[in-house]
């Protein structure tokens, strides 16, 4: 199925347009952090990865800035050797709790959600899994009472790109089985977050892996949260229209529960060459800015500030880009998702 693009929603002027974003302004200014009361009113999640630290010392100065945090420490394994199939939750080791208490003295009203990501799962043991009731119930008893005794308030699943490997089924399985979830994270006061792969592919036909229906089957998930930042292509990392295609289709027809969507945001960026597609974080993009002869330029289709250099070019978000999607989100009323704090720039904490 074809999406067509469609008319862009109107947004409210940008405070930080591509004429003001210039190299020099970039190395002059990058490193501020703005730790003042956020702008966007909607929910506002920053993913923490464990080898990164600039992204805890930013989820602590700029604790205002965000509704929820997901810390990136905890996975979901298989548990088979005896005769009750279960769960097993590694990744303790990297819970840390003095962090979560100073972000908590800066903002007492912030949700802790760490990422529970279902990890060396089998086909057939994902297949047994969604298919097995009380397999299914025994690791959500597990994970509710681990949450609930670590003091966390709730958290992001991730099963379900994992769980298309099974089959066509898989879709109405997960349906059914996050929003009988989200019921029992909802009887512990705790908020249940799904992230799902796009549901358009850089053709903008529906890929099939998420769909307009499959959201409205699942109204007690709290948010689900659509990796807006997997785009397969050459050009952008997360094209605009691509982005606001994919909101468009999810919540055109339940505008209510727009809310209940978060788009991911990305906080990295690609070198793209006729070799290779490289990820490139904050360190090697200000390392290739500084060089003389690169060039910054503004991609005005995709809306993201490209650097040309000897290697190639380098899709790196920027002021604009940043605060262009989250004025996107602001006009359809959905929330955003960060991947991940501290991969980009401080300095994108002044649009947020």
């Amino acid at each position: 199925m074809l999406v067509i693009v469609v008319v862009q929603q109107q947004t409210e002027p940008l405070e930080f347009p591509a004429a003001k974003v210039t190299k020099e302004n970039i190395l002059k200014n990058e490193q501020f952090v703005d730790a003042k009361e956020r702008k966007f009113t909607g929910a506002s999640l920053a993913y923490i990865t464990p080898w990164n630290n600039r992204g805890y010392d930013l989820a602590k100065w700029a604790a205002n800035k965000f509704t929820h945090i997901s810390p990136v420490w905890l996975q979901f394994k298989p548990q088979t050797a005896d005769m009750a199939a279960s769960c097993r939750i590694e990744g303790t080791h990297d819970i840390d709790r003095g962090w979560m208490a100073d972000i908590r003295k800066n903002n007492s009203e912030i949700k802790f959600v760490p990422r529970i990501l279902f990890d060396q799962w089998h086909v057939d043991e994902l297949k047994q899994f969604l298919l097995s009731e009380t397999w299914s119930q025994r690791c959500l008893n597990d994970l509710l009472n681990f949450l609930q005794r670590n003091q966390f308030d709730g958290a992001a699943v991730e099963l379900w790109m994992q769980a298309l490997s099974v089959g066509r089924e898989a879709p109405g399985y997960l349906t059914e089985l996050f929003n009988k979830w989200g019921e029992e994270f909802h009887e512990r006061n705790m908020q249940l977050i799904v992230p799902v792969g796009a549901p358009l592919s850089n053709k903008m036909e529906m890929t099939g892996i998420f769909t307009p229906d499959m959201f409205k089957m699942m109204p007690n998930v709290d948010y689900v949260q659509v990796m807006t930042y997997d785009y397969h292509g050459t050009i952008g990392v997360a094209p605009y229209p691509w982005v606001e295609n994919t909101i468009r289709l999810l919540v055109e027809n339940v505008p209510e529960r727009a809310k209940d969507l978060m788009i991911g945001l990305n906080h990295y960026g690609y070198l793209y060459n006729d070799q290779q597609m490289d990820p490139v974080q904050r360190e090697r993009f200000l390392e290739k800015l500084k060089e003389k002869n690169a060039r910054l330029e503004w991609d005005d289709i995709v809306k993201e500030h490209r650097l040309i250099t000897s290697e190639g070019r380098i899709y790196y978000p920027s002021l604009t880009s940043v605060e262009s999607r989250i004025k996107l989100a602001k006009a359809y009323d959905v929330g955003i998702a960060i991947w991940e704090l501290g991969q980009g720039l401080n300095y994108f904490t002044q649009v947020l």
